[in-house]
């Protein structure tokens, strides 16, 4: 009866990879050979991104007066003096960087980065007209500020993801990274952080304190979801089955491997081991059907936050 149940266990196990697998099939046929996404694919998640911002910042950002850092930091201050509203204020700063970028920079920086620059802070002026806020949607400010960052950190994940920037302190860190020898990543920080500081001063210690604690979130939060985005899975693979295990590398996900002899150093037997990266999703699949087909296999499963390469992570624009 035990031998029965294990067999049916087995079988049913099986039959629920085959499945996951005709899955994976259809899917790989879409995205053959794991060829870069279409170019309207990337407008279509470009333009998701920077209304979203837009939205982050018209209905929990300038409302609160949360400075983190940024174009959009410093327009929330400087609306106060020059008497506009801080999305304008954050256009016309746009704008004028994304001129200077032209002529620094050039031509195709300014094309993707001024695309979601512009509709970002275009959006933000427009809602300032379609949907004002004259008082904050609520009375709690943290649960607001953990808004405004989380929304904020996913639309730049967004971004990152297609390579696309939105502009504003990130035109000024190309620049000062092709003129000079500063370290960008700590001149920003600095620059914000003395933003989050004067905001202090100007809305209270409240605000302010919030504000320091929204630049330390955004770091976080961005750092996270990147990370989650572009986890991946490293197979370190021993195996007696090396044909098999190629082949349902090669068929069934699409991907290739770098393959090594090797000799075990305990009994001395001649093994094959090979090294493939896979997603997260394509991870449990090929963990599953190596050991339905090698159960005396050593399989070695590494996460990794970054793989650029064919089929993951482009870093070209």
């Amino acid at each position: 009866m035990a031998q029965d149940g294990a067999k049916k266990r087995r079988l049913i196990n099986d039959d629920l990879i085959k499945a996951e697998l005709n899955l994976l099939r259809k899917d790989r046929q879409k995205k053959k050979n794991h060829d870069p996404m279409p170019r309207w694919k990337e407008i279509v998640l470009m333009t998701f991104a920077a209304i979203l911002l837009a939205f982050s910042s018209h209905s929990f950002k300038y409302p609160n007066h949360f400075v983190i850092g940024g174009v959009e930091g410093l327009s929330i201050i400087l609306s106060g003096y020059l008497h506009l509203q801080p999305a304008k204020i954050t256009l016309i700063s746009n704008l004028l960087l994304l001129v200077l970028a032209y002529f620094i920079i050039g031509k195709k920086f300014v094309i993707r980065t001024g695309y979601v620059s512009i509709l970002n802070s275009v959006t933000a002026v427009a809602l300032d007209y379609i949907l004002p806020l004259t008082h904050t949607l609520t009375t709690n400010k943290l649960l607001e500020l953990i808004l405004a960052v989380t929304v904020s950190a996913f639309a730049s994940t967004i971004l990152f993801h297609v390579s696309a920037s939105s502009g504003g302190s990130d035109i000024v860190a190309i620049i000062l990274k092709k003129y000079t020898n500063i370290e960008i990543g700590k001149s920003l920080l600095m620059v914000d952080s003395l933003l989050t500081i004067v905001s202090i001063k100007i809305f209270g210690i409240e605000i302010g304190l919030l504000s320091c604690l929204g630049l330390i979130m955004k770091g976080v939060f961005v750092d996270a979801i990147v990370q989650s985005f572009n986890t991946a899975k490293f197979f370190i693979i021993i195996t007696s089955k090396p044909d098999e295990v190629g082949s349902f590398i090669r068929q069934d996900l699409n991907r290739s491997a770098t393959v090594l002899d090797g000799k075990g150093l305990y009994k001395g037997k001649n093994h094959t081991l090979f090294m493939c990266v896979t997603n997260k999703y394509e991870a449990g699949l090929f963990g599953n059907f190596i050991k339905s087909i090698d159960p005396a296999c050593f399989i070695t499963i590494i996460n990794t936050s970054q793989i650029i390469g064919k089929g993951f992570y482009n870093p070209g624009i």
